[in-house]
């Protein structure tokens, strides 16, 4: 049986359809995803489902007895002077506390009230013991040990970080080991490894799992089926993300090809009608007439049953960087830089260099630096200074986490004046980064964080940036305007330096690592996979140190790996990988292009490839990890 199960959902704001006749089903252990567009109705389906939203039409049932857990996007509220352990386990404290002080009552003199305190007292102890709650300290303990949290049980809870709060929160739903755990982006403001772990943790979980993500890495690990929500209505798809996307380009390349011969049946229908009515105005045969009534009828049914368009989901922004390439051989020198905040040092004396058209990857944990160094490139950097050498013929356009490049009072097109000379001018750039015409007159303060993110992107793109410096650009974006993002940087011809999170969009974009350990910055001569494998996911000084030294051959070895292979193999095996992983990137940009360019035929032959291609590559990968 089912744990949850809805039927025939609708729901509307206003008379707007969010919802439109949604139907799904979440069975026991299954690990399902939920993705869709920004604004698509992702939260308040997931409302609906937890009991928090009864204004819809159809039907939510969960399975007799079912214990069901939702954790929020938004942070948790705490009540004053609360500890984080107290957190975990407040529902069994509060039951606690009224159980002591119903058997007070019970042991007093007023007869009436003692046998009242009787009765609710049964009720809540019921409920106290089918919560665990004797056992209530002792499992958060434990969980606030396996989430890292350990050392922080008995901090206010209101003083941890975002990230922090995100797990406390996870380590509170799942105290009561419930049923189905229903999660809306549970790694906003988690670090790399605060990620990995999440995944890890979920992926482990005995219960069923509804989750809402634009972590494409996450989406890929954890997830069994995904559940598409487009146009108010649920699409399920077996297997993980990667595979949802291989399916949606299968079928709409297939939908592609039929929408092309529907439009050539309607064309040729329409130039018969035109010429039947010419026939028919120009002789009294009411025969004519008749036939033109008829070819008609038999165009507008043709009309009605026609195959709808072919939507891939991810051709909405069409985001683009228009610089050029400098011709110097230097970007950025970074020579000596340190950071720190009174005595608290955040990067002792250390650096890295870019070298022109190179794409690099900032990474460490939350709190080393990386939005520090960051912006002082950006405000410091030039040619002349020693520490933050910037090349002279770069134009540098920066996105930043703190989103505080724009004046906040000032409307969109006042701040894009400065670039462009018209409003017709900013409303045509504007308009590829999803933004309309009266999206112009609001104030910057005014728009929420995934507008401000493809607003950055969008100055970025009309200063004609050759350098671009990111930090946490997808941040708020839904994965449709992640990946056009990721197309626009496949296309361009400059210099990158990313600071990120998103892992996904790191392996895309980045050829090459600079990660911060021990208060250092240190080069890793490789791409993100090889790094999280040698470096990242180690979590060790020694696996970290190790990586520092410099590793021979893009920084691989033997023992990094943890592997027995010989290392001709190894290498073999590594190169392999990579050329075929390249290959992967090639095919999944040509079937965009393919789509753009409405060759459906193209697309179809290009997902058959991709789809051969990625089976022979998850034999290699398997072949690599055993």
């Amino acid at each position: 049986m089912a744990i949850m199960e809805i039927i025939g959902l609708s729901k509307d704001f206003g008379g707007t359809p969010v919802l439109t006749d949604v139907s799904l089903a979440i069975e026991p252990g299954e690990k399902a995803a939920l993705v869709g567009r920004n604004g698509c109705g992702k939260t308040t389906l997931l409302r609906i489902a937890m009991g928090l939203d009864d204004d819809y039409k159809g039907v939510v049932r969960a399975a007799p007895g079912a214990r069901l857990a939702y954790v929020r996007q938004k942070a948790p509220d705490f009540l004053p002077g609360e500890s984080a352990a107290a957190y975990v386990c407040r529902d069994a404290l509060e039951r606690r506390a009224e159980l002591d002080r119903l058997a007070e009552t019970m042991a007093g003199d007023d007869g009436r009230a003692a046998a009242e305190a009787l009765a609710r007292y049964a009720a809540l102890r019921e409920a106290y013991d089918d919560d665990g709650g004797d056992e209530a300290e002792e499992a958060a303990d434990r969980l606030l040990h396996k989430a890292g949290l350990g050392h922080r049980a008995d901090a206010l809870a209101e003083t941890l970080s975002g990230g922090e709060k995100n797990v406390l929160a996870l380590v509170r739903a799942v105290r009561r080991m419930p049923d189905l755990l229903v999660l809306d982006e549970p790694g906003n403001h988690l670090d790399m490894a605060g990620l990995a772990w999440l995944e890890d943790f979920i992926a482990t979980l005995p219960c069923a799992v509804l989750l809402v993500s634009h972590d494409r890495r996450m989406l890929d690990r954890v997830a069994a089926s995904v559940l598409e929500l487009e146009g108010g209505r649920v699409a399920r798809y077996s297997g993980n993300y990667s595979a949802y996307r291989l399916e949606r380009l299968k079928q709409a390349a297939g939908q592609g090809q039929d929408w092309q011969a529907d439009r050539k049946r309607i064309e040729r229908l329409e130039a018969l009608v035109r010429r039947f009515a010419d026939i028919a105005r120009s002789r009294p045969d009411p025969a004519w007439g008749k036939r033109l009534r008829a070819k008609r009828s038999q165009l507008e049914r043709a009309k009605a049953e026609a195959t709808e368009r072919p939507d891939l989901g991810n051709r909405d922004a069409r985001v683009s960087f228009l610089g050029e390439a400098s011709k110097a051989d230097l970007a950025l020198r970074v020579e000596g830089y340190s950071k720190a905040y009174g005595d608290r040092v955040i990067l002792e004396p250390s650096g890295f260099t870019v070298m022109n058209g190179e794409r690099v990857a900032l990474v460490g944990p939350n709190g080393s630096g990386k939005t520090s160094l960051a912006r002082d490139i950006v405000e410091l950097g030039s040619w002349d200074d020693g520490r933050l050498r910037v090349g002279p013929s770069m134009v540098v356009g920066y996105c930043a986490q703190a989103q505080e490049v724009f004046d906040p009072g000032r409307t969109v097109e006042e701040e894009f004046l400065k670039i462009l000379p018209t409003r017709k001018d900013a409303l045509a750039h504007l308009g590829r980064f999803l933004f309309s015409w009266d999206d112009l007159d609001k104030r910057v303060s005014s728009l929420s964080g995934g507008e401000l993110n493809r607003l950055q992107l969008a100055r970025a793109s009309a200063m004609r940036a050759n350098f671009l410096i990111l930090d946490e650009p997808t941040n708020h974006l839904d994965i449709p305007t992640r990946e056009a993002v990721e197309d626009a940087l496949a296309d361009f011809d400059g210099t990158v330096l990313v600071v990120s999170h998103d892992r996904y969009f790191i392996e895309k974009v980045a050829e090459r690592i600079v990660f911060i350990d021990g208060r250092r910055l240190v080069e890793y001569e490789g791409g993100f996979a090889e790094y999280w494998r040698d470096v990242g996911s180690a979590g060790s000084a020694a696996g970290r140190r190790t990586a520092a030294r410099g590793l021979e051959g893009r920084g691989r070895s033997t023992a990094a790996r943890g592997t027995s292979r010989g290392p001709s193999a190894s290498d073999g095996l590594e190169s392999r990988i990579e050329a075929m992983e390249r290959e992967k990137e090639r095919l999944e940009r040509a079937s965009a292009a393919a789509f753009d360019e409405r060759d459906f035929k193209k697309a179809k032959a290009v997902a058959a490839e991709l789809e051969r291609h990625n089976a022979v590559l998850q034999k290699l990968w398997a072949e690599y990890v055993g």
